[in-house]
């Protein structure tokens, strides 16, 4: 895949959490979209620069609070009352969340695995087909009340799963 290519499909999967980032510290939304358009272009600019091995959305993020700093120090009028403290603890919260999102993902899509063909099933009707409990019912041929007891039921145990696997840094559950 070419550099383009890459840089684009790493841009989709993250502009929502690089905009959010943004958007926590620069509250007028002409400013945030102005960022936002400045780190694209610096992220394409120093696309060559980034490391495949770290998270694209750190980057990115780290990228914004750069352009964010920067321009706070052009423009003494620039809307940021936060200090560059808090612009770099708010950085490492969105980078830890980022990061237990992936680890919840990841035992999710492995808890899943682990549930019968039915539960399976299940899910795929109610989330994947967006289905009412009530068509769910008609199609399974069986009470809304069963439909709705047995979707609480994987929903606690993956739940659980994904709890354990966490709790067990992602070690077999």
């Amino acid at each position: 895949m070419g550099d383009q290519a890459a840089f684009l499909k790493l841009l989709l999967k993250h502009q929502t959490d690089i905009k959010a980032f943004i958007g926590s510290l620069v509250r007028d939304a002409h400013l945030r979209e102005d960022v936002f358009q400045d780190v694209v272009l610096t992220a394409w600019e120093q696309f060559d620069k980034y490391d495949p091995d770290r998270s694209f959305g750190a980057w990115a993020r780290g990228v914004a609070a750069n352009k964010v700093l920067h321009r706070r120090h052009q423009d003494r009028r620039f809307p940021v009352t936060f200090s560059n403290e808090t612009i770099q603890a708010v950085l490492e919260a969105f980078d830890r969340t980022e990061k237990e999102a992936g680890l919840r993902a990841e035992a999710l899509q492995e808890c899943l695995k682990a549930l019968s063909e039915r539960s399976r099933h299940l899910l795929a009707m109610r989330y994947g087909q967006g289905l009412s409990g009530q068509e769910i019912s008609r199609r399974a041929s069986t009470s809304l009340d069963a439909v709705y007891q047995a979707l609480f039921r994987v929903r606690a145990a993956l739940e659980k799963c994904i709890r354990h696997r966490i709790g067990a840094g992602g070690a077999e559950a």
